[in-house]
């Protein structure tokens, strides 16, 4: 088990754009429900998709991930504060393909690598399709209370907002094509 403890940020992509000088990557996430764990078995729909003998209680979100030819299911467990329980697996990808994805919620974008002054990653993603323009960086911590030179192209800070994390992001998606 670990422990995931980020801040986040809303970001005005209208200006310089200095996080796109580092490596980036394309991603594509699905969130899946109804996954279940059973005797140390992880599945969704029938799929079994990992094994694991940990507790694994109290996990909200399930992803799938798929970045450049690379799967990986997540789990993670309610955010308090900015900390939450994460919990990760390689997928392989002929399970990955295997898998009916296609109308889950899911979101697509491009995430770029910037070290800040203070030797921080920070993680920009810019958001692809209808998010298109949504632009969010996100830096990892050792704790909640580790300084952080914040940049100066960082906006409106989320890491306490609900409704801004990726899962919140699909399903909003999900729901707007259903009308």
């Amino acid at each position: 088990m670990g422990i995931e403890i980020e801040r986040r940020f809303l970001i005005d992509g209208r200006e310089e754009k200095p996080w796109r000088g580092g490596t980036s990557k394309t991603i594509f996430q699905c969130y899946l429900e109804n996954v279940k764990h059973i005797d140390g078995n992880v599945y969704w729909n029938e799929h079994l998709l990992a094994e694991d003998d940990r507790e694994l209680a109290n996990l909200t979100t399930w992803r799938i991930r798929l970045s450049e030819g690379v799967v990986t299911l997540t789990a993670k467990g309610r955010r308090i504060g900015a900390s939450a329980t994460e919990y990760e697996w390689d997928l392989p990808i002929e399970l990955y393909n295997s898998l009916p994805l296609d109308s889950q919620p899911s979101i697509s974008k491009i995430r770029h690598h910037w070290i800040g002054k203070d030797g921080l990653l920070w993680e920009v993603d810019e958001f692809e399709g209808v998010l298109g323009g949504l632009i969010i960086a996100e830096v990892e911590l050792e704790d909640e209370h580790q300084e952080v030179a914040l940049p100066p192209w960082l906006g409106l800070e989320i890491t306490y907002l609900k409704g801004w994390s990726n899962s919140a992001l699909s399903l909003m998606i999900k729901d707007s094509k259903l009308n």
